[in-house]
C-alpha cells in the first residue's frame, strides 16, 4: 500500500517566488521522504509521486556508460539552475560553470550553428538534434531504453497527464521512440537552486531520475513551499510538479570519486509550436562546412567501396589474353 500525504503551504506564494535563484542550505528539509509515496496539496492536486527501485538497471548502466563522457563537460548558459552570482545579472559570462547539458532534440541554434547557417548560405531550422544526438549516433541508441522506461513510470502513475503529453509529442518528428519526450537534461553532482522548469509544456508533470556512483549523502530533491523533499538514488522514478518552486540540497560526498547524475526528461512547448510540419529530423552533418562534408562523404565512399570480383568465365578469358600477350 502506497503512502498517501497532504502538505500545507509553509510559505506564501510571495515568499516562494523570492526563492527563486537561491540555493538550499544542507538541512532545509525537515521532512525528506525515502519510501513509496504520493503527496498531494491542499486542493487535491498531486505534487509528486515517488517508486523506489523500478527501472531496469541494466538501462541504468547502459545509459550511464553511453552519456557519462558528455554529461561531465561544463557550460554557463543555465541561468537560475547554478544559482545567484551575488551582485551580477543572469548572464553567460557572470554565470557559475556547471556540468548541466541537453541529449535528444532542442528548438533553437547555437550561436557556431548560427554562424555556419550564415557562412553557408543554409536554410535556419526551427529544431534540431543536439550535439551529442547528432554527432554520437549509436551512444544514443544505448540511452534510448531507460527514456522508455522513463516514459513508463510516468505513463503508469500519471495517465491524464501522459496522454495529453504524448499527444502533443506526436505531433513532431522530434520524439524520443515510445516516448512523449523530445529532450533531456543531465545534471552530475549539481545542487540546482531553487527554480521552476520555464518553456516546458505547460499541461505536464516533471520527472527525475538519479544514477549514482560512489558515496554521498543528501541531493534531496524538494518544494520549498511544502517543506518536503524526496531522496532519489539509483533506480528510483520521481516524478513531480516541475511547475512549482523546486530546487536540491547540497551533495555531500562520501567518497572523493562520487557522482550523482540525474536525467530530466521533457517536452518543450516551443518544438510542438515550430516543428509540427518538419517531416524528417534534421541531419546530424546539417552544419558541418560544405566542403568537410563533401570530403567526409568521399572519404566514407572511398571506405566502402570494394573491387568487385570477376566471374570464372571472365578470369579464364583475361588468362588467356595474357598468354597471347606474353604477359605471364
Amino acid at each position: 500500500m502506497v503512502k498517501k500525504v497532504i502538505v500545507k503551504k509553509i510559505l506564501s506564494d510571495e515568499e516562494t517566488e523570492k526563492m527563486k535563484g537561491v540555493v538550499l542550505p544542507k538541512g532545509y528539509f525537515k521532512k525528506v521522504f525515502k519510501e513509496d509515496v504520493d503527496v498531494y496539496t491542499e486542493d487535491g492536486k498531486p505534487l509528486l509521486r515517488f517508486r523506489k527501485g523500478v527501472l531496469s538497471q541494466k538501462n541504468v548502466d547502459a545509459a550511464y556508460d553511453n552519456m557519462i563522457k558528455h554529461a561531465r563537460k561544463y557550460t554557463s548558459q543555465r541561468g537560475t539552475t547554478a544559482g545567484k552570482q551575488k551582485g551580477k545579472n543572469f548572464t553567460i559570462k557572470s554565470n557559475k560553470p556547471i556540468r548541466s547539458n541537453i541529449i535528444g532534440y532542442f528548438d533553437g541554434i547555437t550561436i557556431m550553428q548560427k554562424y555556419m547557417v550564415k557562412k553557408n548560405n543554409l536554410k535556419t531550422p526551427k529544431c534540431r538534434q543536439t550535439g551529442f544526438t547528432a554527432s554520437e549516433p549509436e551512444k544514443w541508441k544505448k540511452i534510448v531504453p531507460l527514456i522508455q522506461d522513463i516514459a513508463e513510470q510516468y505513463k503508469k502513475l500519471f495517465p491524464e497527464y501522459y496522454k495529453y503529453q504524448f499527444k502533443q509529442a506526436d505531433k513532431t518528428v522530434y520524439r524520443i521512440p515510445g516516448t512523449p519526450f523530445p529532450t533531456v537534461t543531465t545534471n552530475l553532482n549539481l545542487q540546482t537552486a531553487a527554480h521552476t522548469d520555464r518553456g516546458n509544456l505547460s499541461r505536464s508533470m516533471g520527472n527525475l531520475v538519479v544514477i549514482e556512483k560512489g558515496k554521498y549523502k543528501g541531493g534531496y530533491t524538494g518544494f520549498p513551499q511544502y517543506g518536503v523533499a524526496v531522496d532519489v538514488r539509483s533506480g528510483d522514478f520521481l516524478g513531480m510538479d516541475i511547475h512549482q518552486v523546486h530546487g536540491n540540497t547540497p551533495i555531500e560526498s562520501k567518497d572523493e570519486n562520487h557522482e550523482r547524475l540525474s536525467l530530466v526528461s521533457y517536452l518543450r512547448e516551443k518544438i510542438v509550436e515550430k516543428c509540427q510540419d518538419d517531416k524528417k529530423i534534421l541531419p546530424g552533418d546539417y552544419f558541418k562546412d560544405k566542403k568537410n562534408k563533401d570530403k567526409a562523404k568521399k572519404k566514407a565512399a572511398k571506405k566502402t567501396k570494394k573491387k568487385t570480383p570477376k566471374s570464372k568465365s571472365k578470369r579464364k578469358t583475361a588468362k588467356k589474353k595474357s598468354k597471347i600477350l606474353g604477359i605471364f
